[in-house]
């Protein structure tokens, strides 16, 4: 029991859990999941984002998944990831209520044919926990992409006149902050938006960087073609 109570839990809520109470999904039990190891099922207190316009999740409609564990036991779920929270959801069926799991590094959950770990990274010198997607792991780099959102306030513009009933005022909105990360020497780096800011993070050398996008159409925004770079540049 104490080895899923650790540091790489995240807990939201502090909701107390139900032993024995079926939430399963083709038979998952709470007795399951346990047994399973390392994860923790819990009500889903719903939480009000009315005030914020957009959705904080990766895709709003619960999707058929997997909870994959690391002693070979799998169970089918509907799965949804609220990367606003970096949490997945999960149900019964489409018409039954949502539960929260809190899952640490030894559990897969797999959606959309990709796979999903919670990893515990620095990023920006700042010691973060993260749902991220697996991209490519090698013995040297890997590559993963992190999912996540984040509230983005209006901008204020100056002084402007009380608000009216015909006055519109300007909602918070859900704004996407996704990105990909490479793990090289155990050191995270977040992929930026140009080649000329990736040069300059001396992830890798950057003659040599520079060399393989001259031969390469290497676009730092795709998936595909990031993880063909970074297959190369483990191969060296």
């Amino acid at each position: 029991m104490k080895k899923f109570i650790t540091t790489l839990l995240i807990f939201i809520m502090s909701f107390p859990y139900t032993y024995g109470q079926d939430y399963g999904i083709g038979g998952v039990t709470t007795d399951d999941l346990f047994s399973g190891g390392n994860v923790i099922l819990r009500k889903l207190m719903k939480r009000d984002y009315s005030e914020a316009e957009g959705s904080p999740y990766l895709n709003e409609e619960f999707t058929k998944g997997k909870i994959v564990f690391n002693n070979g036991k799998e169970y089918n779920v509907l799965t949804r990831l609220n990367v606003g929270t970096q949490k997945f959801e999960i149900k019964k069926n489409f018409n039954s209520p949502a539960s929260l799991i809190d899952i640490n590094e030894s559990v897969t959950v797999q959606m959309n044919n990709k796979n999903y770990n919670l990893h515990s990274i620095n990023l920006n010198n700042e010691q973060i926990l993260a749902i991220l997607e697996d991209c490519i792991e090698l013995e040297n780099i890997s590559l993963y992409y992190f999912p996540r959102k984040a509230i983005k306030m209006p901008v204020e513009t100056g002084a402007t006149a009380p608000p009216t009933g015909f006055t519109k005022v300007p909602k918070p909105k859900w704004a996407d902050a996704s990105e990909f990360l490479i793990l090289k020497d155990e050191n995270w780096y977040a992929i930026p938006n140009s080649f000329k800011k990736l040069l300059s993070k001396n992830i890798f050398d950057p003659k040599l960087l520079k060399k393989y996008k001259k031969s390469n159409k290497l676009n730092i925004k795709k998936k595909e073609s990031l993880i063909k770079m970074v297959t190369y540049f483990n191969s060296i």
